[in-house]
């Protein structure tokens, strides 16, 4: 009787944790579940233990056959600006991202990636495709800041405002074989633009989304080395 007992409380405890388990899946944020449902739609299988929120890949491509790199210029467009309610928000202005604003987000992109995937040596960048060429494109998801837009429009007159980080930021990196046309890769991850109390401005700012790039583009390289076997 106790052994039956016993047995019945050890196969509800099982199912407990099996449930709880499942359940705790099911709460990834919404960058994570895209990239997700992306993945399984072209085939691709999530990556353990990666460096991104979300890393996901195509199961049996030989990655150490990409010597070269196409990377197309940072997709900024329909970038989703989420406004908190944060009294650091002095007016309603919208936060907007200008072209000079676009610009700069594409050019620390691509500083980072010829910083940490090509100027070792490692990789080339190539205009055409070729069976040794990986297809890079990267967009922004979403920016949140923590206050108004330091300009003309998101702060009156002159005006300190001070916040714990800039806020976060969101990418997608997406990986194709130059040749198929096939999606080898899908990367996601949301970065922390800071963590100390500092004064929030365009400097700032403009620093964190510089670190942010640098560290994604970093791990891009280690995720590309433990894919290739370096």
């Amino acid at each position: 009787m106790k052994s039956h007992v016993k047995s019945s409380l050890m196969r509800v405890l099982v199912m407990g944790l099996l449930v709880s388990v499942v359940a705790g899946c099911t709460f990834t944020k919404k960058h994570e579940q895209e990239a997700q449902k992306k993945a399984q739609e072209q085939g691709l299988s999530q990556v353990e233990k990666s460096r991104f929120d979300g890393t996901f890949v195509a199961p049996g491509v030989d990655f150490a056959k990409y010597k070269k790199l196409l990377v197309e210029q940072l997709d900024m467009e329909n970038v989703e600006i989420l406004k908190s309610s944060s009294r650091n928000f002095t007016r309603d202005t919208p936060w907007t991202l200008k072209p000079a604003d676009k610009a700069y987000y594409q050019e620390r992109y691509t500083e980072a990636l010829i910083k940490n995937l090509v100027a070792d040596g490692t990789y080339v960048t190539s205009v055409a495709a070729s069976d040794d060429v990986l297809v890079i494109k990267s967009r922004i998801l979403q920016i949140a800041p923590l206050a108004s837009k330091d300009d003309s429009d998101g702060r009156p007159g002159i005006m300190k405002v001070y916040s714990e980080g800039m806020g976060t930021m969101t990418i997608e990196m997406s990986l194709y074989d130059s040749i198929t046309g096939k999606a080898v890769g899908i990367i996601t991850d949301k970065r922390d633009l800071g963590r100390i109390w500092e004064e929030n401005n365009r400097v700032t700012n403009n620093i964190q989304v510089r670190l942010a790039f640098d560290a994604w583009l970093r791990k891009l390289r280690t995720e590309l080395d433990n894919l290739s076997g370096r």
